[in-house]
């Protein structure tokens, strides 16, 4: 573990909202939560929430809760946890010193670079991205990248869950859980990996995305999926996506508080229904755009709001899995790349604790494996920035220093290329994985390759190489029956 999570070791984080900022958003958040309520679609959250003492109207599915019932039950929530994997060497620990990346899902078409077109996503793409996932140094967890066109509808969740964990030894991750059921199921699955259910609660192989519904409403099928988790203690990344100006006030501080309270109405219910269930306070919060209302995923305001909630996160001292990258551009290339390495940089030195995005194009509509070199790329540089810097005696070498002394100058070498310490160091400066660092010439000889013809032949490269270690065949066959049963019924 220690391995692995230590490349996502940053430095402290910095606050965008002051204390005074994050009171008060946080007092307003409650207060809506009393005075307008949520409108909660799934009667087990409410029941739940009127045993812990809501206010629930049946008629119209509003639950209201007092500021004291909701400080009480998000009390409770646990303000560290640990994301495992099939591995040990790959679990994540949630403490606020890692900012760790995933790849992100729900995208419906495929990206081809040479033919300039698109084609409709298929399960192949997410055993082939599952596989370039689990090689990617700096991708931490994957989830299921496109929804498979050639998978039964009833299926399609399930499917692409059982086979990244048959392909990724990193933690899990599942986006697009649309009921109940879907989430029953791979709890099963899970549990079969680790063991049984009670090992499983111990040790989270699973994450889930339930998506709140702004403003201020939580969906029926998704929030009976969030209780499902919440007994089997899978962490829920609860997602709102409040737009300025369509689903959330124009103000950044008023979306906030839209976001807030509907993050906090899940997590109240999560833990009246099973109090301990891990939560992570996740946001992916946008602006419209004011010429046409569509959805800015990688807008400045966008990247504001997401860096603002994690700080409300870490307020309540919460988990937090917000925003990351995700450019609106259609293709990969110079847009792609602008958004995403500003989106990653700012996450990054902010120590963002979990950002998505890792590939997906067109607002996570679209996968373009180039992309996800590119990512990759921007991910780690990104991470080279936000170390922490060690300023000792040892790093600061005074005595090195006064003995190279100045270049020409009487018997010093004036240069520190030939010190023990250079060679030491230099092992550990950020080299590029995609671009070799040539000379023009060598570039010339080699083809005049361009930066999107590197990437493509990075991952052409990594799917024909890397083998990754397969779960085991026995726990897989049972994976197998447990769809074949789930399609057959």
């Amino acid at each position: 573990m220690a391995g692995f999570a230590e490349t996502f070791r940053v430095k402290k984080r910095a606050s965008v909202l002051g204390q005074e900022d994050m009171r008060l958003i946080h007092e307003a958040g409650l207060e809506v939560m009393e005075t307008v309520g949520v409108r909660i679609h799934s009667k087990v959250a409410r029941d739940s929430l009127r045993k812990a003492g809501a206010t629930v109207d049946e008629s119209t599915s509003i639950v209201k809760l007092p500021a004291d019932l909701t400080r009480s039950l998000i009390s409770k929530v646990p303000q560290t946890i640990v994301l495992a994997a099939r591995e040990k060497e790959f679990d994540l620990s949630l403490d606020g010193t890692h900012s760790y990346y995933t790849t992100d899902g729900c995208g419906v078409m495929v990206w081809e670079q040479k033919t300039r077109t698109r084609r409709l996503s298929l399960l192949q793409d997410i055993k082939d991205t599952a596989v370039i996932a689990d090689y990617l140094p700096h991708c931490s967890i994957y989830e299921p990248m496109v929804v498979a066109s050639d998978v039964p509808q009833k299926v399609h969740v399930v499917t692409a869950m059982k086979e990244a964990f048959k392909i990724s030894r990193k933690h899990i991750e599942s986006e697009s859980t649309s009921n109940p059921e879907e989430a029953k199921l791979q709890v099963e699955m899970a549990a079969e990996i680790v063991g049984g259910i009670e090992e499983l609660r111990k040790r989270h192989i699973l994450s889930a995305m339930v998506c709140t519904m702004s403003p201020l409403t939580l969906d029926g099928n998704a929030t009976d999926a969030a209780m499902v988790w919440a007994e089997a203690h899978v962490p829920v990344h609860i997602t709102g996506m409040a737009q300025m100006g369509v689903s959330g006030p124009a103000t950044i501080a008023g979306d906030l508080v839209v976001n807030h309270a509907e993050t906090l109405a899940l997590a109240a219910a999560m833990q009246a229904h099973s109090p301990g269930s891990p939560v992570i306070y996740g946001s992916v919060l946008s602006n419209m755009n004011p010429r046409t209302g569509a959805i800015q995923l990688a807008s400045p305001e966008a990247l504001t709001l997401c860096v603002c909630a994690h700080d409300m996160a870490k307020y309540l001292k919460m988990p937090s899995a917000s925003g990351g990258i995700g450019s609106n551009a259609k293709t990969p290339g110079i847009q792609s790349t602008m958004e995403n390495t500003m989106l990653a940089l700012t996450s990054t030195m902010m120590a963002q604790e979990i950002s998505n995005g890792i590939g997906l194009l067109d607002c996570s509509t679209v996968l373009s494996y180039e992309q996800m070199m590119i990512d990759e790329e921007m991910i780690a540089r990104a991470l080279t920035c936000a170390r922490e810097i060690p300023v000792t005696k040892e790093t600061i070498g005074l005595d090195l220093i006064k003995n190279v002394g100045i270049l020409g100058i009487g018997k010093k070498k004036g240069s520190y290329l030939g010190e023990r310490s250079t060679m030491v160091e230099a092992r550990k400066f950020y080299q590029s994985m995609l671009f070799p660092g040539d000379t023009f010439e060598q570039w010339e000889a080699k083809g005049k390759k361009d930066e999107l013809t590197l990437a493509k032949e990075k991952a052409d490269w990594i799917l024909k190489n890397h083998q990754p270690v397969m779960l085991d065949g026995d726990i897989s066959a049972r994976l197998d029956k447990l769809v074949k049963e789930a399609g057959d019924n």
